[in-house]
C-alpha cells in the first residue's frame, strides 16, 4: 500500500531526535574518529547494509548511518515491535520522518516469487531496481544505485567478521530480516533507496550464506521506500543529538568495510 508523508520542521525534528533516546544512552557523547571518517563505501548498521555513492561528505554519511541506527533500534528496543512485520516498518518510517527524511515512495507487501533458484540476494536487488524504475531519477542514478547495493553485498561476503555481524543482526526466530540501502546526493538532497526483506516460517536456522538461499522456499515480505533529506538540515547540533540519543549503540552496532 502506497503511503504519503509530510516534512517535519527543524524545531520539531530536534525535539523528536531527543525523544528517540535509546536505553542506556549517556547524556553526552563525543564523536570518535570512527564516527566521522569517510574513507569507506559501505557499512553494516544493525541489520542493514548501507552503501554510499562517491561524493558524499563524511557528515552526510554519518547522518545516514545514525538515522538508520536510531530508527531501527528505537522501534525494536524501545517500542519492542517484532521485526519483519508491517507494524515495525510503519513505525520505522515514522521515526525516519521525524529525523528529517521524507518518504517519496513507501510500501510494505508480500513478496511474490516465480521459478526456482531465485536467491534472496537477486530478489532484493530486483526489488531495488523496480523501486527505482518507478521514480523520475536520471538514467545514471537508475543504473548506479542497484550496482552500489550489489557491490556492497559482494564485499560483505568477502569480509568474514563483518558478515558475521550482519548474520547475527539479521537472524530472527525461524527466519531473517534485514535492510539494503543505496545512498547518493542529488542537487542538495540526500537520497536513500531502502528495501527491507523479511523471511518467515523457515524450517531451519538462517545460516551461511543467507543471501544465497533459494527464496522460493519460504514466505517473505518487503518494505520499499525512497527517502530524501535536505542537506541543510544536517549540522553539528543535530549530529550531536543523534550521538547522544544513540549512546553506546553508535560504537556497538556499526561496522565498516572498504569495497
Amino acid at each position: 500500500m502506497e503511503r504519503h508523508h509530510r516534512r517535519i520542521n527543524t524545531t520539531k525534528r530536534r525535539k523528536l531526535i531527543a525523544a528517540y533516546k535509546l536505553p542506556g544512552a549517556p547524556g553526552l557523547l563525543k564523536a570518535s574518529a570512527s564516527d566521522t571518517e569517510d574513507d569507506f563505501n559501505a557499512a553494516v548498521v544493525n541489520n542493514g547494509v548501507i552503501s554510499f555513492a562517491e561524493g558524499l561528505s563524511g557528515r552526510n554519511r554519518e547522518y545516514i548511518r545514525k538515522s538508520y541506527l536510531l530508527a531501527s533500534s528505537y522501534v525494536s528496543d524501545v517500542l519492542n515491535i517484532q521485526r519483519g512485520t508491517e507494524g515495525w516498518y510503519e513505525e520505522f518510517i515514522k521515526v525516519m520522518t521525524g529525523l528529517g527524511w521524507l518518504p517519496v515512495r513507501s510500501r510494505f507487501e508480500r513478496v511474490s516469487r516465480s521459478g526456482k533458484g531465485l536467491t534472496v540476494q537477486s530478489q532484493v536487488l530486483g526489488i531495488i531496481a523496480a523501486l527505482l524504475a518507478s521514480t523520475s531519477l536520471s538514467v545514471p542514478l537508475l543504473a548506479a544505485l542497484p550496482k552500489l547495493a550489489a557491490d556492497a553485498l559482494e564485499a560483505l561476503k568477502q569480509t568474514p567478521a563483518t558478515f558475521e555481524l550482519f548474520k547475527r543482526n539479521s537472524t530472527v526466530h525461524q527466519g531473517g530480516d534485514f535492510g539494503l540501502a543505496s545512498c547518493a546526493e542529488l542537487e542538495g538532497e540526500l537520497m536513500m533507496v531502502l528495501v527491507t526483506y523479511s523471511t518467515h516460517s523457515v524450517s531451519k536456522q538462517v545460516g551461511l550464506p543467507f543471501l544465497e538461499w533459494d527464496s522460493s522456499s519460504f514466505e517473505a515480505f518487503s518494505g520499499q521506500t525512497c527517502l530524501v533529506l535536505n542537506t541543510s538540515l544536517i549540522n553539528d547540533k543535530t549530529l550531536q543529538l543523534m550521538r547522544e540519543s544513540a549512546g553506546d549503540k553508535v560504537q556497538l552496532a556499526i561496522a565498516k568495510y572498504r569495497i
